[in-house]
């Protein structure tokens, strides 16, 4: 199937409506990706960020992607990362999660298009085959994660480059890639070429090896969420029920836990998990995760907990006044104008009841939510966050009015239809401040 063909193919799958995000970089795969979305007839706003890290070779790199997308007619937005980003592949790569997640946001988009392919899928395997990895790590690059869409995963990079040949296609080429001092270069340019002296057909084994962990992952999380609705309470473990599960369901369910919060979460790290609780089960204690994040035992729980936000993983509301919170500050008011409802970027109107306890805070496992206009029941979450196409780095800092595990608001983002404003005498502006 031609390259053209295998991307159609794929984009029918998708409900695509309105504008979508084509990250440019200026190297080949990028320009391509751009121009078979562009030959499709997608209304597309081509985004570029500048890491800043190469000099003139980076202001080059823009001014191609920049170039590019106007000889297409496509509209163009970059911006440049500040020196003051660390200049390591991890924090390259999160400014750059952000800084799509935002572009989306500003051109109203729910498809943000990334130009990995099937090379790309079988180096991030053997990085972390190589690094240690779990079955998860296994499944290598997702071809979809929240709003990101990666159409050219099952293209190899030699058809990409072919086609960019065939097509006429300029590029830049980024000479940092060629340094083998950075690992990823060095499974590319060294261990691969090594792999396909052993089979020449080494990057479609390493792909069949991706997909089908991730089947297998699938189905392992399905059984993973079924005993956590059984041994969680709010966002904590259960002692006993945990003491109960088999050790291969101990040792997933911990890995689960604190996957967000440990740089590398091989084997041997959660094994020191799982003996410290089975160790000292008995009594309170607790091990240390990260700077001031402990895992810690203590009146029959397995939590959390940290020395310097014990004050901080909610903040009580009482009524009118701001509220500093994760290093944000809400502005709650009492309202009882004409409501207007056409400048209310990160505002709300909604109406509260204060003899249940409101609190602020950031999302927990078993949070509920009725969204404004849904006329009956409740959905977590978790859910409605993906089905909004909320970006998984972002959910995690959203600030929420909630009483108890019910969610009155996700500000910045909807109400809850149990707060709906139907009587002014209970009405109040929220707002988070800039």
């Amino acid at each position: 199937m031609l390259i053209v063909d295998k991307v159609k193919k794929y984009l029918e799958t998708l409900d695509i409506k309105g504008k979508v995000i084509c990250a440019l970089s200026g190297g080949c795969d990028s320009v391509v990706l751009l121009h078979i979305l562009y030959s499709l007839g997608l209304d597309i706003v081509v985004v570029h960020l500048n890491h800043n890290w190469r000099g003139e070779e980076s202001l080059r790199d823009e001014e191609s992607s920049r170039t590019f997308a106007k000889s297409l007619n496509l509209e163009f937005y970059s911006e440049t990362l500040s020196n003051k980003v660390k200049k390591t592949e991890t924090e390259a790569r999160e400014a750059r999660y952000l800084f799509f997640a935002k572009c989306a946001k500003k051109y109203n988009s729910n498809f943000v298009f990334l130009a990995h392919n099937k090379n790309d899928n079988a180096e991030t395997l053997l990085y972390r085959v190589i690094k240690g990895t779990g079955l998860k790590g296994l499944c290598s690059i997702p071809k979809q994660r929240d709003i990101f869409y990666r159409p050219l995963l099952d293209v190899e990079r030699s058809e990409i480059e072919k086609y960019a040949l065939e097509n006429n296609l300029q590029y830049v080429k980024d000479s940092s890639n060629e340094c083998i001092k950075y690992q990823r270069n060095f499974i590319r340019k060294e261990i691969l070429p090594l792999l396909e002296k052993i089979n020449p057909d080494a990057i479609c084994a390493l792909n069949n090896l991706a997909n089908l962990s991730c089947m297998h992952y699938k189905l392992l999380s399905n059984i993973i969420d079924e005993t956590k609705k059984e041994i969680f309470y709010d966002d904590k473990i259960i002692l006993d029920k945990y003491l109960n599960l088999s050790l291969s369901a101990k040792y997933e369910i911990i890995n689960d836990f604190l996957r967000n919060d440990l740089k590398y979460c091989d084997l041997k790290r959660i094994k020191s998990y799982v003996e410290f609780i089975e160790a000292n089960h008995s009594k309170s204690s607790k091990k240390s995760i990260k700077a001031n994040l402990f895992l810690e035992i203590s009146n029959g729980y397995i939590f959390k907990s940290s020395p310097n936000k014990k004050n901080m993983t909610e903040l009580k509301i009482n009524g009118e006044g701001e509220y500093a919170f994760c290093e944000k500050k809400v502005a709650l008011k009492k309202f009882s104008g004409p409501l207007d409802f056409k400048n209310l970027e990160n505002a709300h109107y909604l109406s509260l009841d204060f003899s249940n306890q409101v609190v602020l805070r950031t999302r927990r496992n078993g949070d509920i939510f009725t969204p404004f206009g849904m006329k009956s029941g409740t959905m977590k979450l978790k859910d409605y966050l993906i089905n909004k196409k909320i970006p998984r780095q972002i959910r995690d800092n959203l600030l929420l009015l909630a009483c108890g595990n019910e969610i009155l608001c996700i500000l910045g983002i909807q109400i809850s239809q149990k707060v709906a404003v139907d009587d002014k005498q209970n009405c109040f502006f929220v707002k988070i401040m800039e």
